[in-house]
């Protein structure tokens, strides 16, 4: 039986901190670019350098969304973005469009990849659409209508509520 990963949110430096000292397996952040929480405070590249750093001191995994849903001029400097999260050594990146995944894929076929809530999956063959190109689940989802799927699902989050379009975004930002 694969132990369930207890993930968590980092706002700031701070936060990031007090979830991996308090027992987080893993943390989840946004930099300044290509994440849909905008008005968050987001991590800069020191800043997130200095929490990689602190969460892999302590053995536990970093995830970056990048979970926008791109616009053509976004894809500009989307690669090198990428390349840093890789020379970050940044576990995993969270994404919910298909083209930043395609990207994410080309531009560092090594790192790992994970389906943001904001994928809007609400059904089996949106589950399957994403598991059948290599994606893993990071966040919720609406189990209840995918037990009936064939697809093995690994719950990598345990949330208290679900929502599928991360309405509680807003609210977590001012914590």
């Amino acid at each position: 039986m694969k132990k369930i990963e207890l993930l968590a949110p980092a706002g700031d430096l701070e936060k990031l901190k007090i979830a991996v000292l308090y027992g987080a397996d893993a943390v989840y952040l946004g930099g300044t670019n290509f994440g849909l929480r905008a008005k968050a405070k987001n991590f800069d590249y020191d800043q997130m350098k200095e929490g990689v750093e602190f969460a892999h001191a302590h053995d536990v995994k970093v995830y970056v969304t990048c979970n926008i849903f791109a616009h053509n001029e976004d894809f500009e400097e989307m690669a090198d973005y990428f390349k840093e999260l890789e020379e970050l050594n940044v576990d995993a990146i969270l994404v919910a469009d298909p083209g930043v995944f395609a990207l994410a894929r080309k531009t560092v076929p090594n790192m790992p990849i994970h389906i943001s809530t904001q994928a809007n999956n609400t059904n089996y063959m949106s589950a399957l659409f994403w598991k059948n190109l290599g994606l893993l689940w990071q966040e919720n989802f609406p189990s209840r209508k995918l037990r009936n799927s064939t697809t093995r699902l690994e719950i990598l989050k345990l949330r208290l509520s679900f929502t599928v379009q991360c309405v509680s975004a807003t609210v977590a930002d001012a914590f």
